[in-house]
């Protein structure tokens, strides 16, 4: 799920236009209106775990969901919808990741590898 460059050009303005809000929710539907939500209430969380550096993306909904960016994330919808069904090709909270990072609205959070294993054992559960 890569967003094509003039997405990544329309999402990178430091505010939305009505034009683009449309363009997205034409686009993406809901998915789009949930993700910028997301997005807006600092719901998507950027983990970088110590001593390793490595990053891990998390975007919070009724539990925390693991995002592997454009390409998975542990939540239901995206097993049933993606994976299993093919009817679409990404969920909200892969939509929110890419979102957060284009605009860099997202929560920084430092942690240890230690954490990062307990950490990995809730985040990898599906629904």
């Amino acid at each position: 799920m890569s967003l094509p460059q003039t997405e990544i050009t329309r999402l990178s303005q430091k505010d939305l236009t009505q034009s683009d809000i449309e363009y997205f929710r034409n686009k993406y539907g809901k998915k789009f209106v949930r993700a910028l939500r997301a997005v807006e209430e600092g719901k998507v969380v950027k983990y970088h775990f110590l001593p390793s550096e490595s990053e891990t993306w998390i975007v919070k909904g009724r539990r925390q969901y693991l995002v592997i960016p454009e390409l998975y994330c542990t939540c239901r919808s995206f097993y049933q919808e993606v994976v299993i069904s093919r009817e679409i090709n990404l969920c909200y909270h892969l939509l929110a990741q890419r979102i957060a990072e284009i605009r860099e609205q997202y929560q920084d959070q430092e942690s240890t590898d230690t954490e990062r294993r307990q950490l990995f054992v809730e985040w990898r559960r599906t629904d």
